[in-house]
């Protein structure tokens, strides 16, 4: 039984091995020809689907000049969120405290809210920081309005749904 078994895995293991492509061997100018030609067809053919892709395009409403994404970027911890709201580009970032009161004032016309607590992020002045202000994260509370600054590890690497703004382009 043991020797059929071992006989089993060996032929596994080869059949695993003989899937790997082994390079090709160019032995004249014909082969080479060849070759270059099949990886330029590959390469525009590639080029082709990736301009083919979908652009990013971010949903918003204006409000006292002011955008709001009117869709949930989904659910991060405060650096997360950070990093996902520059990702948009073009100027998005994570709300202030008035925007985050902007947000729940104004939240019948933002579309679905997917979770009770969004995140923003504050600045507050500090003496001691040599450069001026430190930077503090905030929730919102969709059902009551409550802004809290999150303070504790758990606070911070919880996770929140996220609305980016931006200052209205014209």
């Amino acid at each position: 039984m043991l020797k059929f078994l071992i006989s089993k895995i060996y032929f596994v293991f080869l059949a695993c091995s003989s899937i790997t492509e082994k390079p090709a061997t160019i032995s004249n100018s014909n082969d080479l020809d060849t070759v270059q030609k099949i990886n330029k067809n590959t390469v525009s053919k590639n080029k082709e689907l990736s301009d083919t892709k979908p652009k990013n395009k971010v949903e918003f409403i204006t409000i006292d000049n002011l955008d709001i994404t009117t869709k949930d970027l989904g659910f991060f911890d405060s650096k997360q969120a950070d990093i996902a709201c520059q990702k948009l580009g073009d100027g998005w970032r994570l709300p202030t405290e008035g925007e985050l009161n902007v947000i729940y004032e104004q939240n019948d016309k933002l579309g679905t809210f997917k979770t009770n607590y969004y995140l923003g992020l504050g600045y507050e002045p500090d003496a001691y920081n040599e450069n001026g202000d430190v930077k503090m994260f905030l929730r919102i509370s969709i059902i009551n309005g409550e802004v809290v600054m999150l303070q504790s590890d758990q606070e911070l690497f919880s996770v929140y749904g996220v609305r980016a703004v931006r200052d209205h382009k014209l």
